[in-house]
């Protein structure tokens, strides 16, 4: 086990505070980074390792997008990490906090959301170029070609090996390689095809030296 290299799969959804009991929110509660880390333990290939946000597992210290940004790091450190899974849902927007400690609930407060630009998974990119990486993109109601083209953008815009688009409305469900190669099919037929396909980069990547 330990000759082999890693694969790190993150999940779950962060936080970003706006009071010292209020904060903003990306839902996630790691399914899908549960599902995958089980499918690259089972083919025997690499050393699995699930990081899950205290969303998806309350023994975890991750709860902020910082708190992710820090694992991250510390992971790309790691040269035998080959491949990262960045299934995790990273909460990219932000609000200034009023002047009050805590909120009340009977008075209304005008807020602006802010996005926030930096991306996490971006960084692993400039830091670790050998680094097999996927990212995920969500839609909703998108028609297949309006889909597969922000797939493409979030590849080119992170440097992504593998998108793997999912739209909440239509539930149409697209695998993006980066040779370009589209696969679509149902959901857990397409994590089936992602690790196929990350199995088969690394291994070429192993053969070219």
């Amino acid at each position: 086990m330990k000759n082999k290299h890693k694969v790190f799969v993150f999940g779950g959804g962060t936080f970003n505070h706006v009071s010292c009991h209020l904060a903003l929110a990306a839902p996630a509660f790691g399914g899908t980074a549960k599902k995958l880390h089980n499918m690259f333990t089972e083919q025997d290939m690499f050393e699995s390792n699930l990081v899950l946000t205290k969303m998806a597992d309350p023994n975890s210290t991750l709860i902020t997008n910082d708190d992710v940004q820090r694992r991250v790091d510390e992971m790309v450190k790691d040269l035998s990490v080959k491949v990262v899974v960045m299934n995790a849902a990273i909460c990219d927007f932000e609000m200034a906090s009023p002047d009050e400690g805590r909120l009340s609930s009977v008075k209304d407060y005008p807020m602006i959301l802010k996005g926030i630009q930096g991306k996490i998974i971006s960084s692993i990119r400039k830091v670790r170029p050998d680094i097999i990486l996927v990212g995920f993109k969500t839609t909703k109601d998108e028609l297949p070609t309006s889909q597969l083209a922000k797939a493409a953008a979030s590849m080119a815009a992170s440097g992504l090996d593998f998108v793997l688009a999912n739209d909440v409305g239509t539930r149409n469900n697209i695998l993006l390689s980066h040779e370009l190669c589209v696969y679509k099919g149902a959901r857990d037929s397409l994590l089936g095809k992602l690790i196929e396909e990350v199995t088969n980069m690394y291994r070429l990547s192993v053969w070219l030296g």
